[in-house]
């Protein structure tokens, strides 16, 4: 079977026909200008699916890419109930090939959540100089994305925050991040990240349980003054650091704690609307 290495499960999806695992091809997730959104399937349900549809029609936009969001969302409640899975991520990839054909795939791919130990005392995460090009459209990048898991694997960390060439951290090579700087709540501004939809979902929190929140990135230098970190994403919900480089973070603030609770409530609220829509 002529597989990428991230393809799971028994049944794929290629415009429209649900398919067989023996059917699929590498050349199918191959090619320029993909724009791609990955979601968490729990339960077989999709976690906030409509944020993550809205964000996968932006990008369209953005590439000039025509797409019908309704019928997507079909597409992906019939592979569901083709193949249900307990907890797995789902990748929607979308771009057109040189004749101008379109190329829709969605396929279950090998998926990575925190531990329980992970949660409660937090990851390690590293520094990489770089920045994305075109940071607010979520696009392929293939360079980047090999660099970062390469500093993973060797380095045992969980996530790379990403550095710009200012100094500057702006987010992390498949995550958000926050930071608590002098008891303040801290994130990058939303022209500099791929407004992450874990991330949408904290801004809700925060209002909700009115904590303030200032947009500005931190600057490396400041790390020494941190005191609180946590990252948002589909695979790592909110989850907490407990270390950047060799700079170790004091103990986890109770924001965090409460922040991830809300996080999850809202998890499983989104379980339930799909299971009612079914």
């Amino acid at each position: 079977m002529n597989f990428p290495t991230d393809f799971e499960e028994q049944y794929f999806l290629h415009n429209g026909l649900i398919l067989p695992a023996n059917q699929f091809k590498k050349s199918l997730t191959e090619g320029e200008n993909i724009i791609y959104e990955v979601i968490r399937v729990k339960d077989s349900a999709p976690l906030f699916l409509t944020e993550h549809l809205q964000r996968f029609h932006y990008s369209a936009d953005a590439m000039g890419y025509h797409i019908n969001v309704e019928a997507i969302k079909s597409f992906i409640r019939e592979l569901l109930t083709a193949n249900p899975v307990q907890q797995k991520n789902l990748k929607l990839m979308f771009n057109q090939d040189k004749n101008g054909h379109d190329n829709l795939l969605l396929y279950f791919i090998p998926s990575r959540y925190p531990t329980p130990e992970e949660r409660m005392n937090g990851v390690h995460v590293e520094v990489l100089e770089a920045e994305r090009s075109n940071p607010t459209v979520k696009f392929e990048n293939k360079a980047l994305r090999a660099i970062a898991n390469e500093i993973i694997s060797t380095q045992s960390c969980y996530e790379v925050l990403l550095a710009d060439h200012e100094g500057l951290i702006t987010e992390g090579s498949r995550s958000n991040v926050f930071f608590i700087l002098n008891n303040l709540l801290l994130t990058a501004p939303d022209h500099r990240v791929l407004g992450g939809i874990t991330r949408q979902k904290v801004f809700e929190i925060i209002n909700k349980q009115n904590i303030p929140l200032t947009f500005r990135c931190i600057h490396l230098a400041e790390l020494t003054n941190v005191t609180g970190c946590f990252i948002t994403g589909t695979s790592p919900g909110v989850l907490p650091i407990c270390s950047i480089g060799e700079r170790h973070l004091p103990a986890i603030p109770h924001v965090i704690r409460m922040i991830s609770n809300e996080y999850e409530q809202m998890v499983q609220q989104s379980i339930d609307t799909w299971k009612k829509s079914a």
